[in-house]
């Protein structure tokens, strides 16, 4: 179905505000950039001058928008509640009258089997309490290649199923072909389902989501018939390492602001962040079937960050994106040190690069193209800003006698404008915080401001860290390296000191090395970059000091999440403590049991195929497979081995009828003792 798109009323409101917006901030920039040529030193040659302005021109611009995207955001939540997309979350519940239901879709891949129930079973007790759980359905989608994770899938559906009462809103599905992973997963399911469900809601292995979100995001669809998506804010909650509780507390103070400064400017056309969405299926399987990328280039290949495309795809074919700025009901967890974060963002590296592809696309949106291009840049500015680092480096060389920046009233007001764009955001959290009479939900006055000051360090010392490794990821990403995309990790913390020193020892050296010339050389130059050179330097140090674990009742970082959690929040906390007390959850060999164990046997043979046409070669590879399994037992098989068995019901059957008439001897020394 193809929408026409027509002249809708908050187009013209868009047009006016981008306008307004990107000329604001191409005016601040041009400002900057006049301010820094006007003051370079007369001495210096023009091809160094234009090496100095032009990629300094280019970082201060994303600058710039973040700040008015802030400022935006400020307007929004004290005098502009304009263009709502969901219902206010001050407002009464809407009571839901659908024929049809919604699909909760939670696509996992070899994941923490106790965690992820947990949370989907939070999620269905929240739903319930609002009277609206009639109107939805869960869809467990594994991609998991592990035999043992598969089987405790398995067994733990079940539990959950006897735990809630039902076994018809909660389905399991194992896929077997698992290709363009999870994008790949959410198509299948509509292929399979999607006819059945007019709108599905996808999650991560992470996600929590309120039944009150889930309600609203519903009612928005049903009352808005052009949408296609509604994304709802991320707010990242649950660890407790010293790295993860200052994004936390990042998000949560920040975050409000600066996702109503986003609604502000995207209006019907937002991005999507790949979960905690909803989104109309039928939309979704008619225009959101990914291309591959020509594999001749470096960027080839299946599209990794596939939900900046998909979200693009929608606008080109008529449909509206939102995003729901002020429903606060929607969670996630952050990485839990700076590594696992470095390891994430290498594989987002890969996929953003990939939509330079995407930007050039016939019918893309133009806000879609920046968008596309601002993902881009999220990475490509760090090499960037390198690149400008170690011009000035050079420039400090060759002219040691050159005062690069002088202290000049015109430097004097760029240096002012910088330091209001980088931080004074900041004051915005602060600001609401207050209005909203929350202070005493972030640990109270003193330990706000405490929490503000050492984020502030902290984000000032780890940035030259993250600018290392980002422009070590593009370069790897445009040498044709590919990243493992795997599964993320969720919990943990503390780095040991060999760890840290294998992990970050070379960006401390570069930095020790970096320091060391510039004071030798040219001290002044040194002193203006000593905010740099000590973030490099102390890379070791800050990987391990991030990644200590602290307790959540340690006022520093605290969130209103700790201090006051959403019913969702406790629901999962207890739900994960009994899990993990559960059998299924155990380390025993699950294979064994459903080889041995009727029950568990007849319960894994209801999710596995009948394969009616097997090739007579590889029937015959698989009756010697058996012949070894019985002969040696359980351990002499591979997991890929134990995964043919599992997914061939006619070859499981056969195991199993023989495993029972082997000797009783040989069945209790190979099989039952190690159940």
């Amino acid at each position: 179905m193809q929408l026409q798109l027509g002249k809708m009323p908050w187009k013209v409101s868009a047009t006016r505000r981008r306008v307004g917006f990107f000329s604001s901030i191409a005016s601040l920039t041009a400002l900057a950039a006049f301010w820094l040529g006007a003051n370079l030193p007369a001495e210096l040659p023009p091809v160094w001058q234009a090496l100095v302005v032009i990629p300094f021109t280019i970082l201060f611009f994303w600058l710039a928008l973040g700040f008015m995207t802030a400022l935006a955001g400020l307007w929004v939540l004290n005098f502009g509640g304009v263009n709502r997309i969901a219902s206010s979350p001050s407002s009464p519940l809407p009571q839901l009258n659908p024929q049809d239901t919604t699909a909760i879709l939670l696509p996992i891949y070899n994941e923490d089997i106790a965690y992820v129930y947990a949370g989907l079973q939070a999620i269905y007790q929240s739903l319930e309490k609002t009277g609206n759980l009639q109107h939805f359905e869960f869809y467990i989608l594994s991609d998991s290649d592990d035999a043992s994770n598969w089987l405790r899938e398995e067994a733990a559906w079940s539990a959950l199923c006897r735990a809630v009462g039902s076994t018809d809103r909660i389905h399991y599905r194992r896929r077997k072909h698992r290709t363009k992973k999870k994008s790949g997963n959410v198509m299948d399911f509509c292929r399979r389902w999607g006819k059945r469900h007019p709108y599905m809601v996808v999650l991560d292995a992470d996600s929590l989501m309120t039944g009150d979100t889930l309600v609203r995001l519903v009612d928005a669809m049903e009352r808005n018939e052009r949408v296609g998506l509604i994304q709802t804010p991320l707010y990242t909650v649950g660890l407790d390492t010293l790295y993860a509780r200052g994004q936390q507390f990042v998000n949560r103070l920040y975050g409000p602001v600066f996702f109503a400064g986003l609604h502000w400017w995207w209006l019907g056309e937002s991005q999507y962040w790949g979960h905690n969405v909803i989104i109309r299926t039928q939309a979704f399987m008619a225009h959101c079937h990914l291309p591959k990328l020509e594999e001749s280039g470096t960027l080839g290949g299946e599209i990794l960050s596939h939900d900046f495309v998909e979200a693009a795809l929608l606008n080109r074919a008529g449909w509206e994106t939102w995003l729901a700025y002020d429903l606060e009901g929607s969670f996630e967890r952050p990485p839990p040190t700076l590594t696992d974060a470095l390891k994430r963002d290498r594989r987002w590296c890969q996929g953003n690069l990939q939509h330079w592809h995407i930007i050039w696309s016939h019918g893309i949106p133009h806000l879609h193209r920046f968008l596309l291009l601002g993902g881009i840049m999220s990475y490509v500015s760090s090499p960037i800003w390198l690149g400008w680092l170690l011009i000035l480096t050079a420039i400090a060389l060759i002219y040691p006698n050159l005062t690069l920046i002088p202290l000049t009233p015109g430097n004097t007001a760029l240096l002012a404008m910088t330091v209001i764009l980088l931080f004074f955001y900041k004051t915005f959290g602060l600001v609401q915080a207050a209005r909203k009479h929350s202070t005493q939900k972030f640990g109270g006055v003193s330990a706000l401001t405490a929490s503000v000051i050492t984020e502030t360090l902290l984000s000032m010392v780890t940035a030259p860290v993250r600018m290392m490794y980002y422009s070590k990821f593009v370069t790897q990403v445009l040498r044709g390296k590919r990243a493992i995309w795997g599964t993320q990790q969720r919990t943990g913390g503390g780095l040991a000191w060999g760890d840290a020193m294998r992990e970050y020892g070379w960006v401390s050296l570069i930095g020790l090395g970096w320091g060391l010339l510039l004071l030798a050389v040219n001290p002044m130059t040194f002193l203006w970059m000593s905010p740099v050179i000590a973030g490099l330097a102390l890379a070791v140090p800050l990987g391990m000091l991030t990644s200590i674990q602290t307790s959540l009742q340690n006022p520093l970082f605290r969130t209103p999440d700790e201090t006051a959690p959403d019913f969702i929040l406790q629901a999962f906390e207890e739900n994960y403590a009994r899990l993990l007390a559960n059998p299924c959850m155990s380390t025993r060999d699950l294979f064994i049991r459903v080889v041995v164990d009727p029950l568990a046997f007849k319960q894994h043979m209801a999710y596995i195929p009948q394969r009616p046409h097997v090739p007579e070669g590889t029937r015959q590879q698989r009756e010697e497979l058996v012949k070894r399994l019985l002969e040696q037992g359980p351990g002499s098989i591979s997991n890929s081995e134990r995964l043919v068995i599992l997914e061939d019901s006619d070859m499981l059957c056969d195991l199993h009828a023989q495993v029972w008439q082997l000797p009783e001897a040989q069945f209790h020394e190979m099989w039952m003792s190690k159940l």
